[in-house]
Parts: C-alpha cells; sequence; structure tokens
C-alpha cells in the first residue's frame, strides 16, 4: 500500500448516528441542497460553531455524497448495497466509503489493525508515531489520529482501555458476497496504484474490525473489476477503464 502523504480530509470527530442518518437520506434521494439543510439541521445540538459544524459536514458529505470519476461506480453501489444488507452489516458499508473516499482514512485505520495485529491493542503514542511518519509532523495530522480513535471507538470498533490504550471491541462477521466484494475494491480506490495482487487485499490491516473468509471476498465478482493477471499463485485485479 502507498505511503505517500495525503490530503487528510477525515479530519473530525464522527459519531456513528450522524453518518448512519447522512446515509439514509442520500439513499432516500435527497439532493445536495436538502442534505445542507437537513445535515445543518440534525447536527446543530451535538456542535457548537459554525465552522465546526461545515467541517463535520464535509466529511459526511466527503463519504456518502461528493464522487469522482474513479470512484463513481463504488458509491452507487454502496446505495445499492445500504437497502438490502443487515443492518449490522452496514459499518462495512461506511468503512468502504470512508476508505475509498479518504486515503488519510484508509492509512491511520491500516497502522491500526497493524498494531492490534502485532500486540493485541493499540497504545495512542505508537500510532502518532506512525502516522507521523506517513503523513508529517503537524499538528493537523495529530489531531486528525486522535479524532478517529474517538470516532472509532463511540462507533463500537474499538475499546478505550485507559487514557492512551484502545483494543478493537468486537469484529463483525459477514457472509455476504456481494458486500465484501465491494469492500474489496476500496483499497485500489484509496491509492494511485492501478493493479493489485488480490492476496495484498485478504491480508490489508485495514479491514481489521471484520472476520472476512475469503471465500466470500472475491474482488473480481464485483463489475468494477478487471482481473489483470492470473497465474498458479496470483491474481492481478485493477479497476476497468483505468
Amino acid at each position: 500500500m502507498s505511503n505517500k502523504k495525503v490530503t487528510i480530509g477525515f479530519d473530525r470527530y464522527i459519531e456513528k448516528q450522524w453518518i448512519d442518518q447522512t446515509a439514509k437520506w442520500v439513499v432516500q434521494g435527497k439532493n445536495r441542497a436538502e442534505l445542507h439543510m437537513l445535515i445543518d439541521d440534525y447536527l446543530l445540538p451535538y456542535i457548537k460553531g459554525e465552522t465546526s459544524l461545515r467541517k463535520t459536514k464535509n466529511v459526511l458529505f466527503g463519504c456518502w455524497v461528493n464522487e469522482t470519476e474513479k470512484n463513481h461506480a463504488f458509491k452507487l453501489q454502496a446505495f445499492e448495497l445500504w437497502e438490502h444488507v443487515k443492518p449490522e452489516d452496514r459499518l462495512i458499508i461506511h468503512w468502504g466509503l470512508a476508505m475509498a473516499s479518504y486515503p488519510y482514512f484508509a492509512s491511520v485505520v491500516r497502522q491500526i489493525g497493524r498494531l492490534d495485529r502485532l500486540q493485541g491493542d493499540v497504545h495512542s503514542k505508537a500510532l502518532q508515531k506512525r502516522v507521523v511518519e506517513l503523513h508529517g509532523d503537524t499538528e493537523s495530522v495529530r489531531r486528525a489520529a486522535s479524532r478517529l480513535l474517538q470516532s472509532l471507538t463511540q462507533w463500537g470498533v474499538l475499546e478505550q482501555l485507559n487514557t492512551s490504550t484502545f483494543s478493537v471491541k468486537s469484529r463483525l462477521v459477514s457472509t455476504n458476497r456481494e458486500l465484501l466484494s465491494w469492500l474489496a475494491v476500496s483499497p485500489l480506490l484509496c491509492s494511485d496504484r492501478v493493479r493489485i495482487d488480490v492476496a495484498e487485499i485478504y491480508s490489508d490491516t485495514a479491514f481489521f474490525p471484520f472476520i472476512i473468509d475469503n471465500k466470500f471476498m472475491i474482488p473480481e465478482a464485483n463489475d468494477m473489476v478487471d482481473v489483470i493477471h492470473q497465474g498458479v499463485s496470483e491474481r492481478v485485479i485493477g479497476i476497468k477503464g483505468v
């Protein structure tokens, strides 16, 4: 996975009910103007200050509303998935959209997953050290990483053990092949790479909150994906048209 410095983007504390509600309105077909008004009114009791509210709304829009040519089809698929997956599986949709929309989010959760795999918990100082090495030693980089830890704790992904130590609270098990094959595309969308070995997707620590059986995660089953090379021990995929 690329370690290039990226624009942060996902730099606010986001509660799960906020992003859930945004998703519901988007799937209902609300237009941008309606979404601006609805989200402003919804967030008003939670967030003080016009600037803070606007920046929080920007993160929600980045995940669920704004799109690029590269991730347009991915987001359309997310809207369709939202309506028929189990409610508990909707976290996977938020996760995939956040990764595809914000490379910084993907980078930080990948480091959280690596720390969890190495030592069974996540120390905020160790995470900050890794994030600074990847994205620069700035206050905005450090602050965004801390807010992401707080957000993932509120989402029920992490549990805060003390002031500086977190652990994975629970891991979601899903056997939804369509959903997991959609999620598998997100590592391609959050980087500049045009191809990736499927084995690298299977081992990606960015997916640490989920227990995934590879027989249900088949990237090439997604219409966005082309198989570029298939050998005895590797399958390399890319996004169609890229």
